[in-house]
C-alpha cells in the first residue's frame, strides 16, 4: 500500500542528522473549506478524475501499479463531514467493465455487497444504542451461556470472562476466525452459535495481539439484540439506517435492492454480522459524514473512537474498533497523518472505506470482478490518497489566510509566520511592553534567542466572549541547537507542552475569529495582551 506518498508531499523528509521540529499530532492546522463550488476543490477532483481515466485507458499507475479494467467495475466517491443535510459527495467516478454481464452502468447508487466492510457497520451501531461506556464489559454480560460451554479437551481455552465487547470490536479477543456455523443469507442462530464455537480453542490471551476474527462481530450482534426482541437486520435499521436515510443499505437477509454483478450464494458460510450487508457509495457517504460530524453520537464518543487500539507489526498500520489505521508519515520525526480504514472482501466483491479527520472528510470504493475473485483495490485508494495530500495542502493555504501576519496594539507586535519545516505557525516576532518576549522564554529555557523555534499549533475551538468564535492555538518551544539521537529519534513535545516557560512565558494564544471565520485580534492570556491583526502574509519561516 502506498498511501503515504502523496500525503508526504505536503511536508519534506527530514534529515535524522540535523534538528527537526516536533509536531503535536493531530494538531496540525484545521481541516479546509470542502465547498463543492470551490475553484481549489474543483481542482482537486479534476486531478483525481483524470488519473482515473487515465488508468482505465492504459490498465496502469507508472507508481501505483497496474489494475484489471477489462473485468473490475467501481464505484468510487469523496466525502465531506458535511451535517447541514446536504449532500456530503464532492468527487464521484463511476466505472462499467466492457465484460460486464450485468446490463446496468455503475453509478454511485449501485449497489454492492460490502464484506467485512459490515463490521463497522456492527460497531456503529453498538455505539449509537449503547455508547462506549461499555467497551470494558466481558461478553459474558450479555451471553452468561458462554460460561457453562465447556472447554476443549486438551486445548487451550477462551477466557470468556476476560473477552470484553471492546476486545471483540477491535480484532484483540484472540479468538478463531470463523464458526463455520452461520450462513450469509439468513439470521445466524445464537444457540448453535455458542454451543459450537464457544467451544473453540482459543488463539490467544485476550488483549494480546490483532487476530482478525469475523465471528468476533457475530458476538457482538448477539449482545447487541439480547436486550430486545429484535432481529441483527432491524437493529442495523432502527439505529444507523433509518435515522441516516440510508435507503440503499440492507442485509442479505430482508429484501435487498438490485445487486450488481452475479451477487452471492446466499447460503454460502459467513457470520452475517461481519459480512452480509449491501450498500452503495452514496450510502457509506453519508455513513462516514455521520461519523466526521457526530449526527448520531456525542462528539466526545466520536473523538474516543477515531483513535488506535492497539499496534501491528508494520509500524505504519494500527487497528481500532473495527479500524485497520494507517499511519502516513515520512521520516521519523515527521506529522503522522492517521486514515482510519475498512476494508472488505466478499465472493467477487470489495469496499474500501477510509475516513481522514485531518481533512475532514473521507472515501468508499466498491468493486465487482467478473474473473470471480475480488478486485485489490489499493491502486484505487492510492490515487484517492493523492487527493487527500491536496486536502492537506489545501488545509494549510487556508490556515496561513486565515491566521498568519502580524498583529499589533500600541507598541507590541506579534508575527505568524506559516512554517517550513512542518505544520503550525512559527512566532517569527513577539514584543509586548518594549521586552523581545522570545528572548525571555529562550533565556528561561537555558538556551540562545537564535536557537529558539517557538510555533503554535490548533488546539480547539470555542465560543469566546465576544460575539465569534474563539480558536485556541497551544504553543511548543524547542532548542535547535539540541543534541539529537543517534538513530532513535524522538520526539517528544506532548511532554514538554507548558513547561520551562518561565514567568509570562507564552503557552497559548487565542485568536478571535470574525464572522467568516478569520482570524481578527489575537489575545495572549499569558501577557494580557490583545492585538489587532494589522496584515495577513504567505511568507515561509
Amino acid at each position: 500500500m502506498l498511501l503515504s506518498l502523496s500525503l508526504l508531499a505536503l511536508w519534506p523528509t527530514l534529515s535524522l542528522a540535523a534538528y527537526q521540529a516536533c509536531p503535536l499530532i493531530q494538531a496540525y492546522y484545521p481541516p479546509p473549506t470542502l465547498d463543492k463550488s470551490s475553484d481549489a476543490l474543483k481542482n482537486i477532483t479534476e486531478k483525481i478524475t483524470a488519473t482515473f481515466d487515465s488508468i482505465i485507458r492504459t490498465g496502469k499507475h507508472d507508481v501505483f501499479g497496474e489494475i484489471s479494467p477489462n473485468t473490475t467495475s467501481f464505484s468510487v466517491v469523496m466525502f465531506s463531514g458535511a451535517k447541514d443535510g446536504s449532500d456530503p459527495v464532492f468527487l464521484s467516478y463511476h466505472y462499467t467493465a466492457p465484460g460486464a454481464k450485468n446490463s446496468s452502468k455503475v453509478t454511485r447508487d449501485t449497489v454492492f455487497p460490502i464484506g467485512t466492510l459490515t463490521q463497522l457497520f456492527t460497531v456503529y451501531a453498538w455505539l449509537a444504542k449503547f455508547g462506549d461506556q461499555a467497551w470494558d464489559d466481558p461478553i459474558t454480560k450479555y451471553l452468561p451461556e458462554l460460561k457453562s460451554v465447556p472447554a476443549p479437551a486438551g486445548e487451550p481455552a477462551v477466557a470468556w470472562g476476560e473477552v470484553t465487547i471492546g476486545a471483540l470490536g477491535s480484532h484483540m479477543a484472540g479468538i478463531a476466525r470463523s464458526s463455520n456455523t452461520c450462513v450469509l443469507g439468513k439470521a445466524c442462530d445464537k444457540q448453535n452459535f455458542i454451543k459450537s464455537f464457544g467451544s473453540t480453542p482459543a488463539l490467544f490471551l485476550p488483549n494480546t495481539t490483532p487476530v482478525l476474527s469475523n465471528a468476533a462481530f457475530q458476538l457482538i450482534a448477539f449482545a447487541l439484540t439480547s436486550t430486545s426482541k429484535k432481529t441483527f437486520s432491524a437493529t442495523i435499521e432502527e439505529t444507523l439506517l433509518h435515522p441516516l436515510k440510508m435507503t440503499q443499505t440492507s442485509t442479505l437477509s430482508t429484501k435487498p435492492a438490485p445487486i450488481f454483478g452475479a451477487g452471492l450464494k446466499l447460503t454460502a458460510p459467513g457470520e452475517p454480522a461481519s459480512l452480509s450487508l449491501l450498500s452503495s457509495t452514496s450510502n457509506l457517504a453519508l455513513l462516514g459524514a455521520s461519523i466526521l460530524s457526530s449526527v448520531l453520537l456525542p462528539a466526545a464518543v466520536t473523538r474516543r473512537w477515531l483513535h488506535p487500539v492497539a499496534a501491528t507489526s508494520n509500524l505504519r498500520n494500527g487497528v481500532g474498533r473495527p479500524w485497520e489505521i494507517y499511519h502516513a508519515g515520512g521520516a521519523a520525526i515527521a506529522p503522522v497523518v492517521d486514515i482510519f480504514l475498512k476494508a472488505g472482501e466478499v465472493g467477487s466483491y470489495s469496499s474500501y472505506f477510509g475516513l481522514s479527520p485531518d481533512v475532514g472528510g473521507g472515501f468508499a470504493i466498491l468493486a465487482y470482478d467478473e474473473s470471480g475473485r475480488a478486485a485489490d483495490l489499493n491502486l484505487h485508494a492510492d490515487v484517492i490518497a493523492d487527493g487527500l495530500g491536496d486536502l492537506l495542502a489545501l488545509a494549510a493555504k487556508e490556515a496561513v489566510g486565515r491566521y498568519a501576519g502580524t498583529y499589533g496594539a500600541g507598541g507590541d507586535v506579534v508575527e505568524f509566520r506559516a512554517a517550513k519545516d512542518g505544520p503550525g505557525f512559527a512566532v517569527a516576532r513577539l514584543v509586548v511592553g518594549g521586552k523581545d518576549v522570545r528572548a525571555e522564554m529562550a533565556g528561561a529555557a537555558g538556551f540562545k534567542v537564535e536557537d529558539l523555534d517557538l510555533k503554535v499549533y490548533p488546539a480547539m475551538k470555542y465560543q469566546g466572549k465576544e460575539k465569534g468564535e474563539t480558536h485556541q492555538f497551544v504553543a511548543v518551544v524547542q532548542d535547535t541547537s539540541a543534541l539529537v539521537d543517534a538513530g532513535t529519534p524522538t520526539c517528544i513535545t506532548w511532554s514538554t507542552v507548558g513547561a520551562s516557560l518561565g514567568p509570562g512565558g507564552v503557552d497559548r494564544v487565542l485568536f478571535e475569529l470574525d464572522g467568516s471565520g478569520i482570524a481578527a485580534s489575537v489575545r495572549i492570556p499569558a501577557r494580557g495582551v490583545i492585538l489587532a491583526r494589522a496584515e495577513y502574509t504567505t511568507v515561509v519561516d
